[in-house]
Parts: structure tokens; C-alpha cells; sequence
């Protein structure tokens, strides 16, 4: 039986002008790591995600369903929001009928089945309180026990691409932050709460005593290519009976109105 090719849009929320060599390289890894038959598309949202906060999460998440409508359109078969924070993803699950991905949701319940503890390490401390609801609302209080942050902004990791000691200090500083989790909350899976550190260390072994240390970004591709596989077989992408119920399509059209006219 032949695969039919796959075609996934990674739906970032950095800019696709002031954060270029992020995404080159991300394309890049994507196109590396991507299973037989399967390609990705990289696109961004302008202004990025710099202003870190609900309230740019809001936004973010409100153009990337923009974002994710279009991709159904133009006949991809899934789109990968690549922002951890999930903003807007049950919102997206019910506008369009192709799977949609969260980095945080589908990464996080990866790791569950490499490890027992989970630990994540964020981008900034204003993010505690959002993933410790993040991993409420998925029902993974006793798994993913401990989050720790770096002091980083966006703009700073991605600078750390062609930097290599800018990069070598936010390693070091993962690592410490890992290595307290490992001993404090006995966690034996760490990972980054984003792609932007899993990025700058895919091409690096990093290591922490006690821990595994996961990619996230490779976990939600392998999750986001399995849900076409799924959606292929179910006829479906997620369940229409409750949480995920189909949008209207007045209700569809209103959103993009509201977001178009932002830009008018």
C-alpha cells in the first residue's frame, strides 16, 4: 500500500523578517527529521511574539488560526503551531478539518512515555503560571511535576545561532536548571518548554545526569505526522462531540474579518 505524499505547515509565532535565521535553520531540521514522504512549511506571524504575556499570546494565537484556515485551503494535510505555549489551539482544532498540532500538548504527552517525571525549562519566569495550567488542562499534574526559567528573551536565543558562546551560557544554564529539577523533583525527562533552545542544541548532545534530555520539537513531529496517519484512517481529525465541535462558518468568517481588519 503506497503512503500518499504528506504535506505539514509549521505555524510559528516569530517574525519571518526579523527572526530569518531561526526559521532557515528550522526549515532546515524539519526537512532532516521528517519521515519518508513527508515535507514541511515554515511561516511566521508579524509582529512576533516578543512581548511576553497573555496578552500576546492572545493575539498570536488569534492570527495564527488565520494562519491555520489558509493552510486547510491551500490542501495541507496538518499544521504543527510550533509555539509551546499552545495559545488558541482547541480554538484551532474547530475551525478547520485537518489535525492541528500543539508543540506543548503533543510534546509533553511524548514524554510521558520516555520517563516517569517529567521536567520542562522555560523561555521566562512570566510563563511559570501559564504552563502550570497548560499541564492541568491536559490532565498531567503527577507527570510533569517541575518547571524552571531561564532569563531569555526570544530575540537573545535567536541571536545565540551564530553566537557560540552566547550559546554555550544558556546550555550551561539549562543544564543547572535540569540538574536541580533532577534532584529536587527526582524528574527523569527534561526538555525545553519551546523550540528555540531545542533548535540551538539539535545538533548537540546534552546531557544531564539522571535525566533524559528530550527535543520537543522532534516529539511533536512525530506526533503531528502520526495524527495524519490517524486522521487518514478515523475520516477524522479530533472528535466533533464536545470539546473540539466544529465551528460554524459565520462564526469562522467573523474571526478573519476581525483579524484582516486589524491590518486595514
Amino acid at each position: 500500500m503506497n503512503t500518499p505524499p504528506t504535506r505539514i505547515l509549521y505555524q510559528s509565532f516569530t517574525d519571518p523578517a526579523v527572526h530569518q535565521p531561526y526559521l532557515k535553520r528550522l526549515e532546515a531540521y524539519l526537512t532532516e527529521i521528517a519521515a519518508p514522504g513527508v515535507t514541511y512549511e515554515v511561516r511566521g506571524i508579524s509582529p512576533a511574539d516578543t512581548q511576553l504575556g497573555r496578552l500576546s499570546e492572545l493575539r498570536c494565537g488569534v492570527q495564527s488560526i488565520e494562519g491555520i484556515v489558509e493552510a486547510a485551503s491551500e490542501g495541507f494535510d496538518a499544521v504543527l503551531v510550533g509555539h509551546f505555549q499552545d495559545a488558541c489551539l482547541y480554538e484551532a482544532r474547530t475551525a478547520v478539518d485537518i489535525p492541528v498540532i500543539g508543540h506543548g500538548e503533543a510534546s509533553m504527552l511524548q514524554a510521558c512515555m520516555l520517563g516517569g517525571r517529567i521536567g520542562l525549562v522555560t523561555l521566562d519566569p512570566v510563563y511559570l503560571p501559564w504552563h502550570r495550567e497548560q499541564i492541568a488542562r491536559y490532565g498531567l499534574d503527577s507527570r510533569v511535576v517541575d518547571v524552571r526559567a531561564f532569563r531569555l528573551t526570544p530575540d537573545q536565543a535567536v541571536a545565540a545561532y551564530d553566537d557560540e558562546l552566547a550559546y554555550q551560557s544558556i546550555k550551561d544554564t539549562f543544564i543547572s536548571l535540569a540538574s536541580t529539577m533532577v534532584q529536587e523533583s527526582q524528574i527523569d525527562v527534561v526538555m525545553s518548554a519551546g523550540g528555540l533552545f531545542a533548535l540551538l542544541s539539535a545538533d548537540d548532545h546534552v546531557e544531564v545526569p539522571g535525566a533524559l534530555v528530550a527535543n520537543p520539537t522532534l516529539l511533536a513531529v512525530r506526533q503531528a505526522e502520526a495524527s495524519v496517519a490517524i486522521a487518514r484512517a478515523s475520516g477524522t481529525p479530533v472528535s466533533r462531540g464536545g470539546t473540539f465541535a466544529r465551528a460554524t462558518q459565520q462564526a469562522i468568517d467573523e474571526l478573519l474579518a476581525l483579524v484582516k481588519g486589524t491590518r486595514s
